[in-house]
């Protein structure tokens, strides 16, 4: 195995495990270090990681990461100039924000996420199909609102422990309740199930309209 191939992949693992464990990342450090000195240490983590992974962004990826990167780099230097704890709150609201524009901007332009992702498994989608996407990308529009308000009320006037506990633990866990529920609704609507291991299972428990 080529290990160039295989650093990337590494990092992506590595990033996006340190990207989950955030909250408590945060709930640790603001026991021993001062927040200015945290967001020095996430800004020269995302420096590195963004300099390993550099490739030239086209204009249209650019104009998409510019608000995101905008908003990472505001909240990191006001943390550090500040050096106050909550600005580093913010983060998991401000990553719901832009998972909520993300979602609800192909409601009105392009197509919907949803139905972005499904197509990706399997591109010939049935009316009825298309109409279901566009209602689950409206659901989890809906759920990226209200989690960022959650994680945005819990930043400004809660316990860190509590945000931490919410932002860290419960969030997930709702993401994960509502993937499972709308993965039984699909698979009881349209019976596709892409392969999974729970395929024989569902085939059983819905299975296909007779005639």
């Amino acid at each position: 195995m080529d290990p160039k191939a295989t650093t990337p992949r590494s990092l992506e693992i590595a990033s996006g495990l340190l990207a989950a464990m955030y909250p408590l990342l945060i709930f640790i450090g603001l026991r021993w270090l001062e927040p200015r000195w945290i967001s020095a240490a996430i800004g020269v983590t995302v420096t590195v990681r963004a300099a390993l992974r550099w490739r030239r962004p086209s204009s249209a990826e650019l104009r998409r990461l510019l608000i995101p990167i905008l908003l990472v780099a505001g909240v990191l230097g006001t943390a550090f100039l500040t050096n106050d704890a909550r600005t580093l709150l913010f983060v998991p609201a401000l990553v719901n924000v832009a998972l909520l524009v993300g979602f609800a901007r192909t409601l009105f332009r392009g197509t919907p996420m949803v139905e972005t992702l499904a197509r990706l498994q399997d591109s010939d989608l049935t009316d009825a199909e298309v109409r279901y996407c566009r209602s689950v990308t409206v659901v989890w529009s809906v759920f990226f609102a209200l989690n960022a308000a959650a994680s945005l009320w819990l930043a400004l006037f809660a316990d860190v422990w509590l945000w931490t506990l919410y932002t860290g633990a419960i969030s997930y866990g709702l993401v994960g309740l509502l993937f499972a529920v709308e993965f039984v609704t699909r698979s009881w609507r349209f019976q596709r199930y892409g392969g999974s291991v729970v395929e024989p299972l569902f085939r059983r428990i819905f299975p296909p309209p007779r005639g």
